[in-house]
């Protein structure tokens, strides 16, 4: 930095010497630069060698989430199959989330889904 702030001191006083007695511009100018320059000497020095770069993790693969490569829908296709990681009493047509009404079905117990009305039977 020494470098720089001496370049920067010397060109400030090289305006100064060449500027006339009223020209606003190049006093102020030299003196931006003189406060650059005492701006500069106050960072302090770097510590030390910059750190190594680390190479970037590999992604992990798309098949622990159950998922394929990504499709493009035209209007009026189906969706993809739902992930089959995911819990047991998620709606397959809507994949909603929310609390199931339980009907039995002889020995059958069968999930009711409240947000669109699709039945599907409980597994476990």
């Amino acid at each position: 930095m020494t470098e720089l702030t001496d370049r920067m001191r010397t060109c400030a006083a090289h305006i100064v010497a060449v500027a006339s007695e009223g020209d606003v511009v190049y006093n102020d100018a030299a003196n931006l630069l003189i406060e650059a320059s005492n701006a500069l000497e106050a960072v302090p020095t770097p510590l030390g060698e910059p750190m190594e770069i680390i190479p970037p993790v590999a992604p992990r693969p798309s098949i622990e989430f159950g998922l394929g490569s990504a499709t493009w829908l035209a209007p009026g296709d189906t969706l993809p199959k739902a992930n089959p990681y995911r819990s047991a009493n998620t709606c397959p047509n809507c994949d909603s989330r929310t609390n199931k009404t339980v009907r039995r079905a002889g020995s059958v117990l069968m999930l009711i889904c409240p947000a669109c009305g699709h039945q599907w039977r409980y597994q476990r």
